[in-house]
């Protein structure tokens, strides 16, 4: 074995013949498994599971009554948000007014106040292209509260 005297590893002559061994001040991160891995894949899908079942049981619930009289929009923009997250999917203040089936004032009144409460944030400084997201509370408390919400 031969000591590079900058790097702080030794690295054997025969490459691939022996691991590789780190200094004091080193670090080295263990990979997960791929148990790990689909035991959080498994529990990523039963909460998308649930929360697209709650976000289609309000959608339903409006079609029975008025908005005004049963509105939960701000539920529905949260879990549309959660949903998104889980798929990996860029929401715009637009895209989310629209699947939330809410007027422009009404879905920037929704977000901004989610804001104001630490729950969502907005990035990009161009308005037609700014995204929407659950911040780490948000995201952190909607997956609470689907994990704790009955199955059926």
């Amino acid at each position: 074995m031969r000591r590079d005297p900058g790097d702080g590893y030794r690295v054997s002559p025969d490459i691939g013949k022996s691991n590789v061994t780190f200094g004091a001040n080193d670090f080295a991160r263990a990979a997960r498994d791929d148990a790990d891995n689909a035991r959080v894949e498994a529990a990523n899908a039963k909460l998308e599971t649930k929360a697209q079942r709650l976000l289609d049981l309000t959608k339903r619930r409006d079609t029975y009554f008025r908005q005004s009289i049963m509105a939960d929009r701000t539920m529905a923009v949260m879990l549309s948000l959660f949903l998104a997250e889980l798929k990996a999917v860029p929401l715009t203040e637009a895209t989310l007014a629209l699947i939330n089936l809410l007027e422009d004032d009404e879905g920037r009144g929704v977000v901004e106040s989610l804001i104001h409460a630490g729950l969502v944030v907005v990035t990009g400084a161009n308005p037609d292209r700014r995204t929407v997201g659950l911040t780490p509370l948000g995201s952190a408390r909607m997956r609470s509260f689907i994990s704790d919400y009955p199955d059926t």
